[in-house]
């Protein structure tokens, strides 16, 4: 069935009873965003992965000297 351009828009007298409404006020922060901590990215790992670690923290341990060797063996390579 075809809808008439006429019909889509409301007609003035539809736009009179219909009253202003402010959405700004409806938009709510999110409530859990405090529990996070002070984290900013999740990282998931498989579970043989991470059991070879043990914990978070060894994680970003060896993320880290990982990192730390990355950066060393490319300053040696432009020497």
């Amino acid at each position: 069935m075809k809808r008439d351009d006429a019909s889509a828009e409301p007609s003035p007298e539809s736009l009179t009873e219909m009253p202003e409404v402010d959405f700004s006020t409806a938009i709510r922060p999110n409530r859990y965003a405090n529990l996070r901590g002070e984290f900013e990215h999740a990282v998931f790992l498989d579970r043989e992965l991470f059991a070879r670690f043990g914990s978070a923290e060894k994680v970003v341990e060896a993320l880290k000297l990982l990192a730390d060797l990355g950066e060393k063996s490319r300053s040696r390579g432009a020497a």
